[in-house]
């Protein structure tokens, strides 16, 4: 499309066009007496970016706000995957954010010593004293969150900083902070307290959007049945209403006046360009949303109640339903719609979806998926593992394969609270009984548990022998010898994930170890 008048994607962030409410909330909140921190939460291709580059422009070119200086750091590029690096890059950003008004602590920050984080405290408690204030806009939060190495001290470390009134935090991410924490011990951390409890959803456009939007392109007029059409076509997602946009101008025609029939035929001539985006988008959908969304496609409209409110959420913000009248949610976006058309139907579907190799990679995911969703009363520090580790596939397996290590780890504190727990002491205790038992039958087990928990693999070899060898009758009261082999046959994947041999993953390797995790939880599950 020659001429485009709205960049959609590309190598430069465009010009935000509208969002003037969303606009307004930050700003008024992060000027305010006392600001808050924020964050941001939207699907990709929302404008997420857009936004915040929008805010930290604005900020930086008006006198009177608070701020002295103003961090953009884009941490989905070069991300830090370790506590020491994510305090080294945040040491280097915050020195090129001071390096206008405050050169000197700009260059204390430029080289930090052995000790980022203090370095930061000091710069800041002297900003204090100044007068100044920095704020930290931090994009593309979720990649830091996805691996689970940053640990708990680094979110309590950025806590200490961020309760410095010279600091107000932003964070943009596709879900809200809380659902994106991989790392148990760092659910605990109050970090995540700090952020006001009503994030700033980023989603579709709404009329005064989109008058801001007709305004770029004065010669072209849309009568209200082609605006009614755009509507029905995107629901007012901005990548899906953009590009039509781009194909109304484009199209060819001399009209100044578009009818709806020629902004059918741009939503036709724009579908080959958003067909990969579209596909993103519904493959970011849980098994869940894509069932309800079909609902709405049969019965035309649906109320909210009886249903996962989150998961209509994730399709309102994607433009694939409207809500309207508070509880209803109605109209499948046409574009949704043409590109699901395309699906070939269920007769063909296992042909479709595993008959070759990279079909059988893309859709095994869905069945994954499909399968977690079955797991009733699923422990809920589990479920979050599992339901992040589904979310990697087919693009990042080795992200996954790093978080084996949490999941076999929570998969053995539940049965040893279970099966062996020390109530007074809180902590897992080898019952006496059982060292007899092993003595008598001849089995070998380490002295030193009797007084101390086995630990590393060690305690797959308790689990063996708690439930049952050629030797010994299982003396676990609820865990079974299936639990047994699913947790060892995780091990390797456990090893191979914390300390890999290579950078390459084979993805049917890292599918198998996400299903052994998922039947883990599901054995678990029933025999708990």
């Amino acid at each position: 499309m020659p001429n485009r008048k709205f960049p959609v994607l590309g190598t430069s962030v465009p010009s935000m066009l509208g969002r003037e409410l969303i606009m307004g909330r930050m700003w008024g909140t992060l000027t305010k007496a006392s600001p808050d921190h924020l964050q941001m939460v939207g699907p990709r291709f929302a404008g997420k970016t857009v936004i915040l580059r929008e805010l930290a422009h604005r900020l930086r070119g008006t006198s009177g706000t608070p701020y002295t200086a103003v961090l953009f750091w884009d941490l989905g590029h070069q991300t830090p995957d370790t506590d020491e690096l994510f305090m080294q890059r945040l040491a280097s950003e915050l020195s090129a954010a001071l390096v206008d008004n405050h050169s000197a602590y700009a260059e204390h920050l430029k080289n930090p010593q052995d000790n980022p984080y203090q370095d930061i405290a000091e710069v800041l408690h002297a900003l204090k004293e100044d007068g100044g204030k920095v704020l930290a806009i931090l994009d593309g939060f979720d990649k830091p969150l996805s691996n689970g190495r940053l640990t708990r001290n680094l979110w309590d470390q950025l806590r200490e900083l961020a309760l410095k009134p010279s600091l107000r935090l932003v964070t943009a991410s596709r879900r809200t902070l809380r659902d994106l924490i991989r790392n148990p011990e760092s659910q605990t951390s109050d970090f995540w307290n700090i952020f006001d409890p009503s994030p700033v959803r980023v989603g579709c456009f709404d009329d005064k959007d989109l008058t801001v939007l007709l305004g770029q392109i004065p010669d072209v007029r849309l009568t209200e049945g082609a605006q009614t059409e755009l509507w029905n076509a995107t629901n007012g997602f901005p990548v899906l209403t953009l590009e039509v946009l781009n194909a109304v101008c484009d199209g060819g025609n001399n009209a100044k006046s578009i009818t709806p029939e020629v902004m059918k035929a741009a939503c036709e001539g724009a579908f080959p360009f958003l067909r990969d985006k579209i596909d993103s988008l519904w493959r970011d959908c849980s098994p869940q949303c894509q069932d309800f969304l079909i609902r709405v496609s049969e019965e035309g409209t649906l109320t909210r109640a009886g249903s996962n409110s989150a998961d209509i959420d994730t399709l309102i913000d994607r433009g694939f339903v409207q809500q309207v009248g508070g509880n209803k949610v109605q109209r499948v976006s046409r574009l949704l719609e043409k590109y699901l058309e395309e699906q070939p139907n269920e007769n063909s579907a296992l042909f479709r979806m595993f008959s070759g190799v990279g079909s059988y990679q893309q859709n095994l995911k869905g069945v994954l998926e499909h399968r977690l969703v079955q797991i009733d009363n699923l422990d809920g520090i589990l479920k979050r593992f599992l339901e992040q580790g589904v979310g990697d596939f087919p693009d990042h397996p080795a992200v996954f394969l790093s978080s084996v290590h949490g999941i076999l780890e929570r998969a053995l504190t539940l049965i040893w609270k279970a099966e062996c727990w020390d109530q007074e002491k809180s902590k897992p205790r080898i019952p006496s009984e059982w060292f007899s038992i092993w003595h008598r039958n001849e089995e070998r087990s380490p002295e030193e548990w009797k007084t101390r928990f086995p630990e590393g693999g060690q305690r797959l070899r308790l689990l063996d022998l708690m439930t049952g060898t050629q030797r010994t009758d299982r003396l676990a009261r609820l865990v079974t010898k299936n639990t047994y082999v699913l947790a060892n046959a995780l091990q390797g994947f456990r090893d191979f994930g914390v300390h890999p041999k290579s950078a390459d993953v084979d993805l049917g390797a890292a599918y198998a170890a996400l299903h052994l995790c998922i039947e883990l939880a599901a054995v678990l599950t029933r025999e708990l």
